[in-house]
């Protein structure tokens, strides 16, 4: 099989400063971090020309690499101005875990759970949105309305109950209130493990067609709703739940490859003032310009 790889050389000359940042923040560079063991994977896949042939699963490692990479450049880019004793230990969790994300495990999966954090940041940073990384995992400050979201990465179907309770309950004690004026939660839900597995690649014939991963948020979403039922209840200091989904896509049969992301935000609670003023901010920024779109639901959907 074929691999076109037009963005191979850009992206590790670019990750060539990641160490001295790093050091910056205060974080130790190990060569047996995932993210070093990441790059010289492609580097051993480096192509001497405008093509690579490599088998399938060469192929899906391959582009689970360039993927997770995209997304560590994207937090280097866009986070690299934060607080280095907020941002230090959330690198120095974000750097472990198995090098192939098919080998994740419940016993090794923080790295790939505050990755997930620290790239929804930088994605709303990019897109423009005031964003702040710390305790609860984000603030997210629209005019003067301020938002606070636990980030969760459940592992499987069975861990979704927990995650919306365990969010629930952490934004309470981040001071999340229903009052007027009072910050209002949003717990960001990542499918990323459940649904991809490190096995599944998204097939594009364009950039636009990434509003297929919102089509698969929502059939995932409908065919599991019964798992947790009517065992969650919230009320209006929740403003919504945001389902995420990330994957590595095969663009127009080979032309080039992407990280793509989209997310589904539903409402929770009853507080549709606070949902709409999300659903505003969020709505516009997220274009195919954009590494990711975000597809808000309508209001009761």
């Amino acid at each position: 099989m074929e691999l076109t790889v037009p963005s191979h050389n850009s992206l590790l000359g670019d990750l060539s400063e990641l160490d001295s940042w790093l050091a910056g923040m205060g974080v130790p560079a190990r060569s047996s971090d995932r993210i070093h063991q990441l790059i010289e994977l492609l580097r051993g896949l480096k192509p001497s020309g405008p093509a690579l042939t490599i088998t399938r699963e060469e192929q899906r490692q391959y582009m689970y690499a360039l993927a997770e990479l995209v997304e560590f450049h994207q937090i280097f880019t866009w986070l690299k101005q934060d607080d280095p004793a907020v941002l230090r230990p959330k690198l120095m969790r974000s750097l472990s875990g198995s090098l192939d994300p098919a080998d994740e495990s419940a016993n090794n999966n923080v790295g790939r759970n505050t990755i997930f954090e620290l790239s929804l940041a930088s994605e709303w940073r990019r897109a423009g949105l005031k964003v702040v990384i710390g305790e609860p995992d984000l603030q997210l400050i629209l005019g003067r309305q301020e938002f606070v979201v636990e980030c969760k990465r459940p592992f499987d179907w069975t861990g979704i109950v927990r995650c919306l309770k365990d969010a629930k309950r952490q934004l309470r004690r981040s001071a999340a209130r229903a009052t007027a004026g009072a910050p209002k939660g949003v717990i960001a839900i990542s499918l990323s493990k459940i649904v991809a597995r490190g096995e599944r690649i998204f097939l594009a014939d364009s950039m636009a067609d990434k509003s297929g991963l919102g089509e698969i948020i929502e059939s995932e979403l409908e065919a599991n709703r019964w798992r947790w039922g009517n065992d969650v209840q919230f009320d209006d200091s929740i403003a919504g739940v945001l389902f995420h989904l990330s994957l590595p896509a095969d663009v127009g049969k080979g032309d080039h490859f992407a990280l793509l992301s989209f997310s589904n935000v539903y409402q929770a609670g009853s507080n549709r003032e606070a949902l709409a003023l999300l659903n505003q901010a969020m709505e516009p920024l997220y274009r195919d310009s954009t590494p990711s779109l975000m597809k808000v639901h309508a209001l009761g959907s």
